[in-house]
């Protein structure tokens, strides 16, 4: 009989990374996370018996508490700790947010995976976040400075450290949503990535990725009290809108953008259907989707299964509440398969020394990338400024 690996889960949010690993063998000891809200729905699910036959969570102790308040030894108590998994709160680091990476006390939560890290000294964690972390700022205001300290003390700490980047859609999901994960060992070569399955045009070893209109004809919500529609002013601005397009806000005038750095003003963008949904936010506000009842938001119940969760999938709180949780939770696929690759290097674990590897060159290159963009852009931007403030 195979031995059953014991994770500890922090920021665990509403447990979409642990549903992953869970499908894939792992059992949770405990899981950590701030959010009231989140652990009652963390509690629910747990008494609940799902229609997909997994007991989830069922010897799971849920701790409603600030990571920052407790030690290594309070959560271990005696208890073999293979696994740590966890994905520090990603706001500071998010391309849609202000980006003030540790300067944000938020940004500072990863220094609390790597204390409890050293603490517990697992045999592997799993981090992950969002791909902005990829080239966020140190203190000194340096592009990349955060993921490249954050190895640097992984490995000090005798770990070797795999970092990659990970499209869900890449794996088979209805959804395209990107984010960093480092994956570690204590013994060894830290375990590879597992190879995309699918990606946006099938060749002799891909599938193609799985589109919006696919998931919307198999998984459609058909209860129309959860449609929301546009107002007859959006709407009739919207009319005219192709798919994979949205109304643009007003530019921000750059040195290399003159006709300014412009996006498309939130909640207007309309779902290109051929191709996967676009990363579900943490906001009712959803992509629009053309369908035979009118232009219309995604509802909860589509986004709620496009992440990956349970159909039966009990969420607390407010109708607000409830699209934060699922928009911040880590699709279930990408818990499912490194929970496979963990369970497979747990199962042959290593006993040679932990070997050192580089980040990889689409890092660097993006790191590199970004300096320039940032040194070109950076009165425009007011960000140097903001960081040179802070030392």
């Amino acid at each position: 009989m195979k031995k059953t690996f014991r994770y500890i889960s922090l920021f665990t949010g509403a447990g979409g990374l642990d549903i992953g690993l869970e499908k894939a063998g792992l059992k949770a000891v405990s899981m950590y996370e701030i959010d009231k809200t989140f652990c009652e729905t963390l509690s629910r699910n747990k008494q609940n018996k799902h229609q997909d036959g997994f007991d989830y969570f069922a010897e799971t102790k849920i701790n409603n508490v600030d990571i920052r308040e407790i030690s290594g030894n309070d959560i271990k108590q005696g208890n073999e700790i293979d696994v740590i998994v966890g994905g520090p709160p990603c706001q500071a680091f998010s391309s849609s947010g202000k980006q003030l990476s540790v300067l944000d006390s938020r940004g500072k939560l990863v220094n609390e995976f790597l204390r409890l890290v050293d603490e517990i000294k697992p045999k592997m964690f799993l981090f992950e976040n969002v791909r902005g972390l990829v080239t966020a700022r140190n203190k000194l205001g340096e592009p990349g400075g955060v993921i490249t300290e954050l190895i640097n003390q992984f490995q000090n700490l005798g770990y070797s450290c795999r970092t990659s980047l990970l499209n869900s859609a890449d794996f088979g999901s209805y959804q395209r949503r990107v984010r960093c994960f480092i994956i570690a060992s204590s013994n060894g070569n830290a375990p590879l990535f597992p190879n995309p399955t699918h990606q946006k045009s099938s060749d002799a070893f891909h599938l193609k990725w799985n589109s919006l209109e696919d998931f919307l004809d198999k998984s459609q919500d058909k209860d129309k009290i959860n449609f929301v529609f546009p107002t007859e002013k959006l709407a009739k601005e919207l009319s005219k809108i192709p798919e994979g397009k949205g109304l643009k806000s007003i530019g921000k005038v750059e040195p290399t953008r003159p006709s300014g750095h412009w996006g498309y003003r939130q909640g207007t963008f309309i779902a290109d259907k051929s191709l996967p949904a676009r990363t579900i936010t943490a906001s009712s506000s959803q992509d629009w989707i053309r369908t035979e009842a009118g232009l219309r938001r995604l509802t909860l119940k589509e986004v709620m299964l496009l992440q990956g969760f349970p159909e039966d999938w009990y969420f607390a709180g407010t109708k607000t509440l409830k699209f934060k949780q699922v928009g911040n939770a880590v699709p279930i696929i990408f818990g499912k398969i490194l929970g496979e690759v963990i369970k497979e290097h747990l199962y042959n674990f290593p006993t040679t020394p932990p070997k050192i590897f580089p980040l990889p060159k689409s890092f660097k290159e993006y790191i590199n990338y970004t300096k320039k963009d940032h040194e070109r852009n950076a009165i425009a931007r007011n960000v140097h400024h903001q960081f040179k403030e802070s030392n």
